[in-house]
Formats: structure tokens, sequence, C-alpha cells
């Protein structure tokens, strides 16, 4: 069963975030084991509170191929340039239907 990593978050530091998004390209193994399905840098709430403007829609082929790859150590390497250029940020794992 697919799994669907949802990332949200405002972008404060562009540059940073660009060096993020150069390493996260090899470590999340998009392209080979993981798609991006939605990179929407305006999203627009409709619900709820405090969600950011970016939104972005990993998809992996499974569940525990997702925790996998997001627990790596070169994934976990990187991944705090995205907290430190970025707020109002939440990652969300979720499985596709069966």
């Amino acid at each position: 069963m697919s799994a669907y990593l949802i990332v949200n978050y405002d972008v404060e530091n562009p540059d940073l975030y660009t060096d993020y998004q150069g390493g996260a390209l090899g470590a999340l193994r998009i392209g080979t084991e993981c798609d991006v399905i939605v990179l929407d840098p305006d999203s627009e709430q409709v619900e709820g509170e405090g969600a950011g403007k970016q939104t972005v829609v990993l998809k992996f082929e499974s569940l525990e191929k997702a925790k996998e790859i997001y627990e790596s150590g070169e994934y976990q390497a990187i991944v705090g340039k995205r907290h430190d250029a970025t707020s109002k940020h939440f990652a969300l794992l979720v499985n596709g239907f069966g």
C-alpha cells in the first residue's frame, strides 16, 4: 500500500531553504523511491488554524519505505535546514488506499 509524506510550512529563509532542497532531492531518493505529487508554494487554508503557505506531498511505495527514508541518516542530516528555514511547519505520514 502506498504512503504519503505531507509537509506544510512558510519559507522564512529562502537561501537556507534552497540549500535544503538541494540535499533533499538525493536524501529522499526523489525519482527512484519517492515521487513528488504536490509542490504548491501558495496553498490555501480552508479549515483549521496555523498552516503555512507551502505544501509538499511525496509518494512512497509503503509506509515502511517512507519511514526508512525519512529516518535515514542522510535525510536526518539535512532536515534541520528545513526546520531552520521555515515556520509553522508540520509533517504527516499517511497510508494511501489499498
